[in-house]
């Protein structure tokens, strides 16, 4: 069982427009202990149908968000920040129970992800425009920098804290608006932060978070509704760089490229290996 000072850091909703909530068919799954195969919880599954919600609550709140003030998106992410700071503790427990990573590491990892949300926070008081100079005496070119729209952020399990601070905190103190989807492996550490966002004031729709295992269908709907709108899907795989399986089936090149030093990656239990014509063929191990 696992115990903490704040019991509501530990949810087991997704969160979608300012709202807790189950998923629409009931769906759950479990996250996993991986020290010792215990259920950490049980949390909301979310489809196609609560990505569709959470893009629309994203665009209802484009408006607002966009047009406040840098400092008054400053002072939020920073009320977030600390309240970051004041459930280390928490928040590190949730990382290690769900991640395995040792306690103090977590801890460590925590300090990591705020210094994100600190640093964004003060440069988003500090998003310049740029003048260039043009060859014709007729003409001046002013650059002036706007929020892109809605942000995807598709996390991965080694940093369930850190990478969720990395990617958000820039995109929220320029005034865009985010759905987070985390790994169906660490959800916990992405809702707990959720519940500090929210209790520091983050307006509806403006932050979002989708806990599934159906990765395939959540994904597909924002990419296709987010690509469309030329918002941002950034993913980032477990070694921590960009990785497309769906372009190439050079999956050895892929591992190698992206940090891991082994020919193959292990998930799940199965060893995946490329075949002929791009099919992927798998084996038991």
């Amino acid at each position: 069982m696992l115990t903490l000072a704040k019991e509501g850091l530990l949810s087991t909703l997704g969160y979608v427009g300012g709202h807790w909530r189950p998923a629409v068919d009931g769906a759950t799954f479990d996250v996993v202990n991986p020290a010792d195969g215990g259920v950490v919880a049980r949390v909301a599954d979310y489809g196609a149908d609560e990505a569709a919600d959470a893009i629309a609550a994203a665009e209802a709140a484009l408006p607002a968000w966009r047009a406040a003030l840098p400092k008054e998106r400053s002072d939020l992410l920073r009320r977030w920040h600390d309240l970051v700071l004041q459930h280390q503790e928490d928040l590190a427990r949730i990382l290690t129970a769900e991640q395995g990573k040792p306690l103090a590491e977590a801890r460590g990892e925590i300090l990591y992800g705020t210094s994100f949300i600190e640093w964004f926070a003060e440069e988003g008081k500090r998003i310049y425009g740029d003048t260039m100079t043009v060859p014709g005496r007729d003409k001046h070119i002013l650059v002036v920098k706007q929020p892109v729209g809605v942000v995807a952020a598709i996390t991965p399990w080694n940093f369930p804290n850190a990478m969720i601070t990395r990617k958000i905190a820039p995109a929220l103190a320029a005034g865009c608006k985010v759905i987070v989807k985390p790994s169906e492996e660490t959800p916990l550490s992405a809702l707990a932060l959720m519940v500090l966002a929210e209790e520091a004031g983050m307006p509806a729709g403006v932050l979002n978070v989708l806990a599934t295992t159906k990765a395939a269908a959540v994904g597909g709907r924002l990419m296709a509704v987010i690509g469309r709108a030329q918002g941002v899907l950034h993913r980032l795989d477990g070694g921590g760089q960009a990785a497309d399986a769906a372009k190439r089936c050079d999956l050895e090149g892929a591992v190698f490229g992206t940090g891991w030093q082994r020919a193959f990656h292990r998930l799940r239990g199965r060893r995946y290996r490329c075949g002929r014509g791009g099919a992927i063929g798998g084996e038991v191990q």
